[in-house]
């Protein structure tokens, strides 16, 4: 798929890519809403968004499994198994929908779904500080469930953005800090 043969990079471009590594790195570190900024980054740097996507994801993967083996202990499972069918029926379709995408025309979708999940963080922080106990006042029902893992299904696929999407849902399951960190890595 990547032609390494003709892989040249400006030294621009090689900043860009650190810069993304290190957000995705900050993101699975406690402040989750910063690698949601690295997606346009690697589009920008990659010529075709579609291959901007894909090499993302190993970077993800692999912060994910740093994540996730230092916060193990804390996840609350129950929360991501009851997220994960949905979560596969949005990835199942966003696959589909990138078909239909070529990846000269995915640069704009990706930049409208980031700026959505940027509104999505913006709307929980401000909601979270407006409420007077503190907690926003989102559903727990399953069908909450379901509609926040097709949307993260989605757009984890056609733009490895759903953080923004996963924390609000957890932030509806009204978690402890540290189990919120963990459930979240």
């Amino acid at each position: 798929m990547f032609d390494f043969g003709s892989f040249e990079l400006s030294g621009m471009q090689w900043a860009m890519l650190a810069l993304t590594a290190f957000l995705v790195g900050v993101s699975k570190t406690g402040i989750p809403g910063v690698g949601v900024i690295a997606v346009p980054l690697i589009a920008i740097v990659w010529a075709d968004a579609k291959e901007s996507v894909g090499l993302l994801l190993p970077l993800l993967i692999f912060a994910d499994l740093f994540a996730a083996g230092y916060y193990r202990r804390k996840a609350l499972w129950g929360h991501i198994i009851r997220l994960l069918p949905w979560a596969m029926a949005g990835i199942v379709a966003g696959f589909f929908i990138m078909r239909q995408i070529d990846g000269k025309h995915l640069k704009p979708v990706i930049g409208g779904i980031v700026l959505i999940m940027l509104a999505l963080k913006y709307w929980q922080s401000a909601g979270g500080k407006q409420a007077k106990d503190g907690d926003i006042n989102l559903p727990t029902h399953w069908a909450f469930a379901a509609f926040m893992g097709l949307v993260a299904g989605v757009i984890t696929m056609m733009a490895n953005a759903a953080g923004p999407v996963m924390i609000i849902y957890l932030l509806a399951m009204r978690l402890p800090k540290t189990e919120f960190v963990g459930t979240a890595a």
